[in-house]
C-alpha cells in the first residue's frame, strides 16, 4: 500500500490548519461586525424614529393639515419612509406612497400601545420597520428605514474577509512548505547516508555545519553509531583474515603431510586407508574453507583489487566455463544463446567473474549432479545467465537463504553428501553485487534449480 510522505502529511495539516483558523476568525469577525452593526443601525433608527414621532404629533395637535408637508420634510432628512395610521386608517402618505410589507402583528402591536420593531424583506432589499403609538392624537406613527448601504457594507465586509481567508490560507501553505522543507531535510539525509552506507561506502558521515541543536545531536549520533559499526566490521575483518592467515601454514603442513601419507597408502592397513581418505577429504573442505574466509576477510575489509573492465559478455563467459571446468576436473557445459542476444559489452572484473561461474558450476556438481546448460539473454539493460542444473531444486522457502554464509540447506546434516563450506554462494553473491547486478534462484525447464545472474548492460553494447 503507498505510504503517503511526511512531508505531504504536514503540508496539507499546514493547510488545512491555517485555512480553518482564518475561516474562523473571519466568521467571528463578521458576525460580530454584523451584530454590532445592526444594533447600532437599530437604536439611531429607534432614536430618530422617536424624534420623528414627536413631530408628527405636535403637527397633528396643531396643524392637522400640514401632515403631508411635515411627512415629506422627515423623508427628506432621513432618506426614510414615513407613515401615519388613525383609527385603523392611514391617515396621510407622504407623495402618494404605498405602504411596505408591515404585518398586521406590528400594526397591531402599535395600536394597543406597544413600541414595535420588525426587520423584513421588500422589493429586494432589507428594511427596518419602528412602530410607535402616539396616544395623545389616538394614532400610530410607522417610519420605514433602508438597510442597503449597512447590507452593502457587510457584503464589503464579507469579500475582504474571504480574500484574507485565502490569503492566510496561501501564507499557511508556503509557510508549511518551508518548514516541513526545513522539518524533513534532516530526516532524507540520514535516509540517503544509511543507503549508501548499506550499499557499502562505510565512509559516508553526515554534515553537522549550521544544524539546529536537535539536528546536531542526531548527526552526532548518526556519525557516532556508523564509525563504531565501521570500527567493529574492521575488526571483525582483521580477525577473519589474521585466523585464516594463522591457519595457513600449519595448513599446508598437514595437507602435505595428507598428500605423502597417501603416496605410501598401500603400506598402510585398511582402517588406516578409510581414516587417511577421511582426512584427505576434510582437509579438502578445510582448506577451501580457509580460501573463502581470506576472500570474503579481504572484501569487507577492502582490500582485494577491484579490476573493472568493459568486455565482451559472450566471450567472457565461454572463456569462465571453460576455465571453471578445467580446474573442477569436469567436462564444460554447453552454452545456449538466445536469439535475442547480438553483442552485449558488460563491465566487471574478470577474475571475480571466472570465480562466479567456478563456484556455481562446483556447487552444482557437488549437491545437483552437475550443470545441464548455461543459457544466456538479454533484456534491453540487462546481461542474464542462467546456470541450470540437474538436480531436485532448491525448496521455494530457502531460496532467500541459499545466498548467506554458512547456510547449507536442509541436507547440511548429511555428512556423506554434504562436502562444502557454505560460504561458495555468499562470495557469488558479493561478487555480483559488486558489478551493481543480481543474482536470484529459479527453477530450471528441466526441474532443477535455476541461479539467475542479472549484470546491466554497458553503454557500448554491440561491437
Amino acid at each position: 500500500m503507498h505510504q503517503r510522505s511526511l512531508r505531504t502529511r504536514l503540508l496539507v495539516t499546514f493547510g488545512l490548519g491555517s485555512f480553518v483558523l482564518s475561516s474562523l476568525f473571519a466568521s467571528l469577525t463578521y458576525f460580530g461586525v454584523l451584530s454590532i452593526l445592526i444594533n447600532n443601525q437599530q437604536s439611531t433608527d429607534l432614536k430618530q424614529s422617536y424624534e420623528n414621532a414627536t413631530l408628527v404629533r405636535n403637527t397633528l395637535s396643531t396643524n392637522p393639515s400640514g401632515l403631508t408637508a411635515t411627512l415629506n420634510s422627515i423623508e427628506k432628512a432621513t432618506n426614510t419612509q414615513a407613515l401615519v395610521r388613525t383609527q385603523g386608517q392611514w391617515l396621510s402618505e407622504s407623495s402618494g406612497a404605498q405602504p411596505p410589507e408591515i404585518s398586521a402583528a406590528t400594526i397591531s402591536a402599535a395600536d394597543k400601545g406597544t413600541v414595535t420593531e420588525q426587520t423584513v424583506r421588500f422589493a429586494n432589499q432589507d428594511i427596518f420597520i419602528v412602530g410607535l403609538p402616539i396616544p395623545s392624537v389616538h394614532s400610530e406613527y410607522f417610519e420605514v428605514f433602508s438597510l442597503s448601504s449597512l447590507s452593502n457594507t457587510l457584503q464589503t465586509l464579507l469579500e475582504l474577509l474571504s480574500l484574507g481567508t485565502l490569503a492566510i490560507s496561501v501564507i499557511g501553505i508556503v509557510g508549511g512548505l518551508w518548514a516541513t522543507r526545513r522539518v524533513v531535510k534532516p530526516l532524507r539525509e540520514v535516509s540517503e547516508a544509511a543507503a549508501l552506507i548499506a550499499q557499502g561506502q562505510l565512509d559516508t558521515r553526515l554534515s553537522v555545519n549550521n544544524a539546529d541543536r536537535e539536528v546536531q545531536q542526531l548527526s552526532n549520533s548518526f556519525n557516532e553509531m556508523v564509525a563504531q559499526l565501521v570500527e567493529r566490521l574492521d575488526r571483525d575483518a582483521r580477525f577473519a583474515s589474521d585466523v585464516s592467515h594463522e591457519l595457513r601454514s600449519p595448513l599446508t603442513t598437514v595437507v602435505t603431510t595428507a598428500a605423502i601419507l597417501q603416496q605410501h597408502r598401500a603400506d598402510l592397513s585398511p582402517a588406516g586407508q578409510e581414516s587417511l581418505d577421511l582426512l584427505t577429504a576434510d582437509l579438502a573442505i578445510f582448506q577451501t574453507l580457509v580460501e573463502d574466509l581470506l576472500e570474503m576477510a579481504r572484501n569487507d575489509a577492502g582490500a582485494t583489487p577491484h579490476v573493472s573492465e568493459n568486455v565482451a559478455a559472450i566471450e567472457l563467459v565461454n572463456q569462465a566455463a571453460r576455465s571453471a571446468a578445467r580446474r573442477l576436473g569436469i567436462e564444460a557445459p554447453s552454452i545456449e544463446l538466445d536469439a535475442s542476444v547480438k553483442n552485449p559489452h558488460i563491465v566487471v572484473d574478470r577474475r571475480r567473474f571466472e570465480r562466479v561461474i567456478a563456484n556455481l558450476l562446483d556447487n552444482a556438481t557437488r549437491y545437483a549432479g552437475g550443470v545441464v546448460a548455461i543459457r544466456v539473454t538479454c533484456t534491453e539493460a540487462s546481461f542474464i545467465v542462467n546456470v541450470d542444473d540437474a538436480g531436485t531444486g532448491i525448496a521455494p522457502d530457502e531460496r532467500s537463504q541459499v545466498f548467506e554464509r554458512f547456510f547449507r540447506g536442509r541436507i547440511a546434516h548429511d555428512r556423506s553428501s554434504v562436502r562444502g563450506t557454505g560460504l561458495g554462494l555468499a562470495l557469488v553473491r558479493e561478487h555480483i553485487v559488486a558489478f551493481d547486478g543480481s543474482i536470484i534462484v529459479l527453477e530450471s525447464p528441466e526441474g532443477g534449480a535455476r541461479l539467475q545472474i542479472s549484470i546491466p548492460i554497458s553503454s557500448e553494447e554491440y561491437a
